[in-house]
């Protein structure tokens, strides 16, 4: 039996992905989510949502008003859409991430209860923080250098450096901004709002991947201590037990279940916090996807340097999406993955504890969600990867 390193659990230490997360949430301040800062954070969040809120209702405007007239043409159309639904996806992942973050101490403290509380002594995962800084450096550096590849697609190099941010606000923003009405007072908040619709749109798929990569940490090390118990019991099968030894090993079982069923809670009451925000970033990410695909088929002609950021745009896109479904999809891999341990459980160590928590991870689902609308499994990342070639199909086959 697995009972020496069972009076640990007292005195183990956290595993310091909790502190990692809120240092990040700490930093996220300075673009307008000031869960964790000061008054004056709380303001800059203030003046940052009604100026989303204000970029937003002109870019609605301009498209209710190029919709109304007949000579619009199909381009001005689509990049007034595009980026509509930009900043209508930077203003409600403010909202929705704001939500989420300010929620995340109360999330905390019934993660960190669940690793005190569990009977089952879980090694510390010390490989977590350095995963969780290196997927956030990757995610803010490639953010960043596909943000400069965007500004030098817009702009191009032959462009004296007085004129550069004119011709950028007026590139890229077109849908707002002509060059009669154009003013570097306009510009600037106009830039501002751009960086942080970027980087909101970058930051809450962070979230989501962060958080399953935290949530999968604790099944992976719920596993291996199935695996261990179950391993001592195979390697004892043969030796002859009292009735006082089975109790014992029954009740080591019946801590383990309990530690699955506070895990479980745990994931769903994180879904029941981050599912708007997954589903914002799903219905996003799958917008973007396939209207880049669409714009660079019919592509004809183009610089270098906005081939180059197309293709790094459009692989960045990709593989942000990509990470958002199968981090997610591995906490209902993993939440199942202890019953390949039970099954190989010895007919000697088999007792009733085991039986029930065979049928509880067998018939319990768990797993993150679209607000219930879809589940994020292995599975759906094949189902829109599919729904974006028939719709590029259907995209290719009516354009004119």
């Amino acid at each position: 039996m697995v009972k020496p390193k069972l009076e640990k659990t007292k005195h183990r230490k956290h595993d310091p992905f909790l502190p990692t997360l809120t240092k990040i949430f700490t930093m996220a301040q300075w673009f307008g989510i000031p869960s964790y800062g000061n008054k004056i954070s709380h303001v800059w969040a203030v003046v940052a949502l009604l100026m989303l809120i204000a970029i937003e209702g002109t870019a609605l405007w301009k498209l209710a008003k190029n919709l109304s007239t007949m000579d619009a043409d199909d381009e001005s159309i689509t990049a007034r859409v595009a980026g509509s639904i930009f900043y209508g996806n930077g203003l409600l992942s403010l909202i929705l991430s704001w939500f989420f973050i300010s929620s995340w101490k109360r999330i905390s403290f019934f993660w960190s209860k669940a690793e005190v509380t569990d009977g089952a002594y879980l090694s510390q995962d010390r490989r977590i923080h350095g995963r969780v800084v290196f997927i956030t450096w990757l995610v803010a550096l490639v953010a960043c250098g596909e943000h400069i590849l965007s500004m030098i697609s817009a702009t191009g190099f032959d462009i004296p450096p007085l004129k550069y941010f004119e011709r950028y606000i007026l590139s890229s923003h077109g849908f707002i901004i002509t060059n009669e009405s154009y003013t570097l007072w306009t510009a600037i908040p106009i830039f501002l709002l751009s960086l942080i619709a970027t980087i909101l749109w970058n930051f809450q798929d962070l979230i989501i991947i962060l958080i399953s990569v935290g949530l999968t940490s604790r099944y992976r090390r719920l596993n291996l201590y199935v695996n261990r118990v179950v391993n001592f019991e195979r390697r004892n099968k043969d030796v002859e037990k009292v009735e006082f030894e089975k109790y014992l090993r029954c009740e080591q079982w019946r801590r383990i279940r309990e530690a699955y069923v506070r895990q479980a809670a745990l994931v769903r009451m994180v879904d029941a916090k981050i599912g708007p925000l997954i589903l914002l970033s799903n219905i996003n990410n799958f917008y973007f996807i396939c209207l880049q695909l669409f714009l660079g088929i019919n592509k004809s002609q183009g610089s270098a340097a906005s081939v180059v950021y197309y293709l790094i745009s459009l692989a960045w896109l990709i593989f942000r999406a990509c990470g958002v479904v199968l981090t997610a999809a591995d906490i209902q891999f993993h939440s199942k993955r202890a019953l390949t341990y039970i099954n190989a459980c010895p007919a000697p160590g088999y007792n009733i504890e085991v039986k029930r928590l065979n049928n509880q991870l067998t018939y319990d689902h768990v797993a993150l969600s679209g607000m219930g609308f879809f589940w994020l499994d292995r599975q759906t990342l094949l189902q829109v990867a599919g729904n974006i070639i028939k719709y590029e199909l259907v995209l290719i086959e009516y354009d004119k």
